[in-house]
């Protein structure tokens, strides 16, 4: 009942319940208009969840709010409209007011100028809630047109929220939701009906879910965390045991949230028998998500150190070397080359400086997005116009990174603290990702920075991290956006651990015991190592380990007898790098060996090697592991056998069989063409398809363009016609203007025009011998002025005719001037017919009184002189 929830609002401090804090704050957000989202959604509320809800939808700031009356029709909750300063309460529905953005600081809500938020008032709420409540925030967005919660739902998953979104096909306005579930970031895509009922679910959860059994089973090596990671490790390959204990239980509660499962065993099990659960595991714990330009000014202050660096630098080096470690998607690797394209654009220097730009991560799927440099619209609310103009084209519905900015750029999965690091870095970015990692394994990350990094090289971090026991080894330079200079000095390897493997009870990832090795074991595996590799220079015969498309990623022995690199840029491509008769047959023996799953082997092939022709076998081996499609190229030389050319042996049947084994070669090697010949056939014609449906889609638009030109034209005839009978209509209102300005100068009535208020409106030149008027005084009443006649009831005349609107005349003598001393002549009085009006208009309307004075001096003088007696 509105009545009662009026007076629930009113009560004052003392009799008002007790503020609850709530369990997880709500923020809903949509359009105003998609009302029908809302009351199917709160209809499935029940009346006591511990949950605080805060809607946020699109507001007309110039009208008032209905929506708190809205939703008290269909929810039981107590519904608030928002005021500066209301803390948040657990069963109670928060509704912004118009004309406001919202923020919340410590559970306190803040109303806040709208002109801040852009336009973007639910990503502004859900970025300041994420902030404030961490993993207590959930992100709900309904139907509404444009993308407005899609940046806030990434910041909700940043850190640690829930995000539910309405099934796009159910909503009125698709927009929003769609942009939303475009991220994949949604954790439930869902009718409006049905989220109610998913977001109680996944609270319920989180208040009996037993944290502490995923870290407490008996022996620590034991526990169930400890098994989840070591699956996790098994299947991936990569080692999380040293990040912080309470972001692993957090994602991995997430999983089990999904998934309903409570018991920690059944989600073990289910990691055992589900191998894409381990895959959506690994995703959450690398926490992909960041943003263009995050923390604008704090790029400011490193394109301005950046500046200095190179001023000093340039003279010394031709190429600047950078590390962006754990970029995931990308958007800070191009941030970065940005600022530095701008920096060194900006610089004149007498030589240009190459640069270098790796940016890396564990997660192979992030990285792919990286290459392709695609982002949604929305980044145009996180970069400049001038930048998104200049670095950026549109593509489809999305914005794409120019290619030079792409290619500035090389994008590799590699372990930040498990892989070899790059060195000689000039400036090395690594923001946000300490965060997640303990302290042990932050000093061991920082001091292998401080090997990767030049004397004097840069190292930007987070606003959240700092260098910690490093502190001596590095100069801060920008104490606010943790920008540090490396000092002086040789920087020893840290003990980093290169190579993951599984682990076994009482045996860290990576093989790490305990306890520090003895001195004897380690001796021993060095000198097994050192043996490995003398016999494998040795006897083992040039390799090299490529992809299905040819792409170079381990090389073994002296391949450079086989493989040359091309004139122009540079590639990594085993491919375009093969010589002679090797161009032909290393990608069918390629594809080959990766079709049918098996070792291929081509035998008695012939390169030229230093000038001499040298026989070889090339043996391909697709090789087992966690990364599918590579092979291994072996090029083992064979000195015994003699040439195609028969030079070396005078036998004739060798000669014949060298020319066989050439013709089956060839046969080979024309097939492969041929089939890749028909491959390319195929896409030109694809290409040409498209090219024609392009070119009809242009013929398409140029025809709607030229019937839009034709209507224009036939709009602006029309337009030029319009103003010709306005101009004709000018000149007739300002002929007619004349002719009544000199009807009433030439009629010589002293004439005033008065509106209802009885303000002048206009007057002749006669009236002043009757009142004294001039120009300025139009828009002042006429009581304002003294009328010069022995007449006292001017005004109760016109009050009668505008309220009769009949005329009325009445004869008036003016007051006559008296003679001064000195004066020879005085003025006598004058007689006039006055008449009162109403002035109509042309539609009758009654728009004021005319009041008009004929002079009746020669009337009055032919009188007998009784009658001037009046």
């Amino acid at each position: 009942m509105p009545d009662e929830h009026a007076q629930l609002e009113t009560l004052p401090d003392d009799t008002a319940s007790p503020r609850t804090p709530p369990i997880a704050v709500v923020a809903i957000g949509g359009s105003a208009g998609a009302l029908n989202a809302y009351e199917r959604f709160f209809l499935g509320v029940p009346p006591v969840t511990g949950l605080a809800f805060v809607v946020v939808p699109h507001l007309d700031p110039h009208h008032r709010g209905l929506m708190p009356d809205i939703l008290r029709r269909c929810t039981s909750l107590p519904v608030v409209q928002i005021e500066d300063g209301m803390a948040l309460q657990a069963d109670q529905v928060h509704v912004i007011p118009p004309g406001h953005s919202l923020s919340v600081q410590d559970g306190v809500l803040r109303l806040e100028d709208p002109a801040a938020a852009r336009g973007k008032v639910i990503d502004t709420f859900f970025e300041a809630l994420a902030a404030d409540q961490g993993e207590r925030t959930v992100g709900i967005v309904l139907s509404g047109m444009g993308s407005d919660g899609t940046r806030g739902i990434q910041a909700i998953k940043q850190r640690g929220g829930r995000v539910l979104v309405q099934d796009p096909d159910t909503a009125e306005y698709a927009s929003m939701p769609s942009s939303a579930a475009a991220t994949h970031l949604a954790d439930d895509v869902l009718p409006a009906d049905d989220l109610a009922a998913r977001l109680l679910s996944l609270t319920d959860l989180t208040q009996t879910l037993d944290s502490v059994a995923l870290i407490t089973d008996g022996d620590p090596e034991g526990a169930p965390l400890q098994k989840i990671l070591r699956l996790v490790q098994g299947r991936t390959g990569h080692d999380f045991s040293r990040y912080k204990r309470t972001t692993l239980i957090r994602r991995i509660e997430r999983r089990m949230l999904d998934w309903r499962v409570q018991d920690v065993s059944q989600y073990l099990k289910l990691l055992e028998e589900v191998p894409n659960e381990t895959e959506a595991l690994f995703q959450d714990f690398t926490i992909n998500v960041t943003s263009f330009f995050r923390d604008v000014e704090a790029y400011e202050a490193l394109k301005e150190h950046l500046r200095a660096y190179l001023q000093a630098n340039t003279q010394q080096q031709d190429t600047l070397r950078v590390w962006v470690a754990a970029c995931s998607t990308g958007e800070e690797a191009y941030s970065v080359a940005i600022v530095l394209h701008e920096l060194l654009g900006g610089i004149s220097a007498d030589h240009a400086v190459k640069v270098q730009i790796f940016a890396t991560d564990i997660d192979q799927v992030a990285i792919d997005r990286a290459r392709q440099g695609l982002y949604s619209r929305d980044i145009a609310y996180l970069i400049s116009p001038e930048r998104l103009s200049r670095y950026f084209f549109v593509k489809g519905d999305r914005y794409q990174v120019r290619a030079d900015i792409r290619e500035s750029v090389v994008f590799a999965t590699h372990s930040t603290f498990g892989d070899p690091p790059f060195t000689r870095l000039d400036l090395l970015c690594c923001r946000n990702m300490l965060i997640y990692v303990n302290t042990e394994l932050q000093g061991q990350i920082l001091a292998l920075f401080r090997y990767a990094l030049r004397p004097q090289g840069l190292l930007f971090l987070g606003a959240s991290e700092t260098v910690g026991v490093q502190r001596d080894h590095f100069q801060t330079l920008d104490q606010r956006w943790k920008i540090y200079q490396r000092e002086e000095g040789v920087a020893g390897l840290p003990p980093m651990r290169h190579a993951p493997v599984a682990t076994g009870p009482g045996q860290e990832a990576g093989g790490r015991t305990g306890r520090l090795p003895r001195p004897d074991g380690g001796r021993s595996v060095e000198l097994a190592q050192q043996a490995q590799k003398a016999l494998l220079a040795d006897y083992a015969p040039p390799a090299v380990v490529v992809n299905g498309q040819g792409e170079v990623r381990f090389v073994h022995g002296r391949t450079a007898r086989y493989l040359e690199l091309s004139p122009g840029r540079g590639l990594n491509n085993v491919f375009e790098m093969a010589r002679g008769e090797l161009r032909y047959e290393v990608p069918t023996a390629v594809r080959q060996a990766l079709s049918e799953g098996r070792k291929v082997i081509r035998s008695g092939l012939q390169v030229d090697v230093e000038g001499s022709c040298q026989t070889l076998d090339l043996i391909v081996t697709p090789l087992p592991g966690p990364e599918s499609g590579l092979v291994m190229i072996a090029f083992q030389e064979r000195p015994d056998v003699p040439g195609i050319s028969g030079l070396a042996s005078p036998e004739k049947t060798d000669q014949v069989v060298a020319l066989e084994q050439e013709l089956h070669h060839s046969r080979e090697i024309l097939q492969a063409t041929g089939e890749e010949m028909a491959i390319t056939l195929e896409e030109v014609r694809s290409t040409n398809e498209e090219l024609q449906s392009t070119n009809e889609e242009l013929q398409s638009s140029n025809e709607e363009l030229m019937t839009s030109k034709e209507e224009l034209q036939s709009l602006n005839e029309e337009l030029s016609t319009i103003n010709a009978e306005h101009q004709v209509v000018i000149r007739d209102l300002a002929q007619a203007n004349d002719d009544t300005n000199n009807l009433l100068e030439g009629a010589g009535t002293a004439t005033v025009f008065l509106d209802n208020d009885l303000k002048i409106r206009r007057f002749t030149p006669f009236i002043s011998a009757i009142i004294s008027l001039t120009p300025a005084d139009l828009g002042r009443p006429i009581t304002d002025f003294h009328v010069n006649l022995r007449y006292g009831h001017l005004l109760q005349d016109i009050a009668r005719v505008l309220k009769t609107l009949e005329p009325f005349e009445v004869q008036v003598q003016t007051l006559g001037t008296h003679p001064r001393e000195g004066a020879d002549q005085t003025r006598r009085d004058q007689w006039y017919l006055m008449r009162v009006s109403a002035y109509r208009t042309a539609d009758n309307y009654i728009g004021g009184v005319v009041v008009a004075f004929t002079n009746i001096d020669l009337i009055k003088a032919q009188e007998p002189p009784g009658g001037q007696g009046g």
